[in-house]
Parts: C-alpha cells; sequence; structure tokens
C-alpha cells in the first residue's frame, strides 16, 4: 500500500529489513518503529533504487546502544550501475553501531538530516570492489560516537565528497577524517573530538566556512587541522578558537595549533579569524603555503617559530 509516495511505511512492530527484502524500494519509518524488532546490520545491496526516511531526527531511531559491533545501516551498491539508482538516507536518529552507516561500492549516495551517536565511527565510506565517490552530506551529525565522526577511506576512492553544513562533536577519534580529490568541507563545525578535528591526507581537499573548536582533547600536542601531503589544500573564511572547555588529557591550557602541515605544497590558508593558541595559528613543514588575510582575535601569533 502507497503512503505519502512510500512503498510502505514502518510503523510498532514492523520490520525495515524484511519489508526491504520484500521488495520496497521507499520505505518511511514513522515515531512508533521499535528499533529492537530488527536485528543489525540492516542490508541494502540489490540492484535497485533505494530510499529510507524517517519523520526527523527527533522522532524516528534506527539501532540502540546493545548493536555495538557492526554497523546500522550497511549500503553496498554496484558501482557505476548505482549512478541513476543512488541511495538516499534522510531525517533519521541513528544510535549505536561500528559504524552506524557503512556506504561501500555506492556513488552519489545521499545522506541529510540525520543525527548519529555510535559506538564506533559515525559515518564510513568503506573499500570494497569499486570506488565510492560523490557522496553528499547534508546537516548530518556525530555527536559522541566511540571512534571518529566521518571518515572517508583512501582505499575507496571517495573523491567529490561534499559535507554541507555537517557536524562533528566530542568524538573519541577525529572528527572529518578527509580524502579524496576535490572532496569539500562547507560550513559545519568540528568542536571537542579527541583527536584532531580534521585530518587530511590527500590532494585537492577544501575546507570553508566552518567553526572549528577544542579539538585533540586526548593529543600529546593538540591541533585542530592536522594534514600531509595535501597538496592544493584550501583552508578559508573559517573561525578557529583553540579554547579547552571540557575535560582534556594533555598537559596544555589552549589547543596549540589552528592548522599543521606536513609535505604539502600549493596549499592556500586565507582569510580565516584564529584566537586563543598556545603556539600560533599555522605552522608548515616541508610545506609550501600561502598564508594570508588571516585576522588574530588576541596575541595568538600567525605562523611558528
Amino acid at each position: 500500500m502507497r503512503y505519502f509516495g512510500y512503498d510502505a511505511i514502518i510503523d510498532d512492530g514492523d520490520s525495515i529489513q524484511a519489508t526491504y527484502d520484500g521488495g520496497a524500494t521507499h520505505i518511511g519509518v514513522l515515531n512508533g518503529y521499535d528499533p529492537t524488532v530488527d536485528s543489525y546490520p540492516l542490508v541494502f545491496d540489490e540492484d535497485r533504487p533505494f530510499a529510507i526516511e524517517g519523520c526527523g531526527p527527533g522522532v524516528s531511531q534506527l539501532g540502540h546502544e546493545e548493536a555495538d559491533d557492526r554497523p546500522i545501516i550497511d549500503v553496498c551498491g554496484h558501482g557505476a550501475r548505482t549512478y541513476k539508482r543512488a541511495p538516499t538516507i534522510q531525517n533519521l536518529s541513528i544510535v549505536g553501531g561500528a559504524p552506524a552507516i557503512r556506504v561501500r561500492c555506492a556513488p552519489y549516495t545521499s545522506i541529510s538530516n540525520v543525527y548519529v551517536t555510535a559506538a564506533g565511527d559515525g559515518v564510513h565510506v568503506a573499500p570494497d570492489e569499486h570506488n565510492c565517490y560523490g557522496t553528499s552530506l547534508f546537516n548530518v551529525q556525530a555527536w559522541n560516537c566511540g571512534g571518529d565522526g566521518f571518515r572517508l577511506e583512501s582505499e575507496a576512492g571517495p573523491h567529490a565528497t561534499q559535507f554541507f553544513g555537517c557536524q562533528a562533536i566530542a568524538n573519541k577519534g577525529v572528527g572529518f577524517r578527509l580524502d579524496g580529490y576535490k572532496t569539500a568541507m562547507l560550513g559545519g563545525s568540528s568542536q571537542l573530538n579527541h583527536g584532531h578535528g580534521i585530518d587530511v591526507r590527500s590532494p585537492a581537499i577544501s575546507i570553508k566556512d566552518a567553526y572549528i573548536e577544542g579539538n585533540g582533547r586526548r593529543e600529546d600536542y593538540p591541533v585542530e587541522l592536522y594534514g600531509r601531503r595535501a597538496h592544493g589544500l584550501t583552508v578559508a573564511d573559517c573561525y578557529f578558537h583553540g579554547a579547552t572547555p571540557r575535560e582534556v588529557w594533555h598537559d596544555h591550557d589552549d589547543v596549540q595549533r589552528a592548522v599543521n602541515l606536513h609535505e604539502s605544497k600549493s596549499v592556500a590558508v586565507r582569510d580565516n579569524v584564529f584566537r586563543s593558541y598556545g603556539d600560533a595559528f599555522f605552522a608548515g613543514f616541508d610545506t609550501k603555503a600561502k598564508v594570508e588575510g588571516n585576522y588574530a582575535i588576541g596575541d595568538t601569533p600567525l605562523r611558528s617559530g
């Protein structure tokens, strides 16, 4: 039965996996759904269109804290064959999982308005038989995850991944672990993560209009953004704040550096506002960077040394 355009509606006592396996392609999840009905992971790997949509992150929940050693949602596409049938996941809260959402071989997957609190990584673009590029994430929030907030694996070929207004807050690992040519973080925030706020290990990545604060809580030498071989990196129009308003496991009063790069060429770090760093805003080692138009609130030096 179709209801508001859905193939199937999930409510009290219904199983998402059984509904999908029965042929539904557009599944709506109401607030009556009991997440303990399903066993996890929910596996979506058929060669057909697929979309799952809740009533909002505050209403529709998938997963639970006891499901802490496997994904909650596991999407596995078929490479190029998935282009015109790209999966859609939206308007949900996901609790538990390691990771909460795993995406493989499914180019152009769309994840939007999703709130994640995972036992492991929040969202993981993982390697498999085919590359997984062009993923778009809109207002996806990873809070208090046991691993990284967002993790892109180099072997997955996650090129052109786009983050729009996504948040990584108080995760036990890195906030955003970015990889893939022309991956971009546009807006959003990375705050209070135990690892780096952002970790960049690929050329041609852009980070713009982001709020970055208080990361590296479990790092011996805390920095907000760390990059190695991040050739062509652009960091622009961001706000960096080195305050440490939560418990930390290092011996510093503030985060030490906002941007810390190694072996990176043709980098642009421009038009950012920064404050409260123990050493400096920027440090580069075997790195060539244009660092210009940045403004300090207070007395933090622009460059280390």
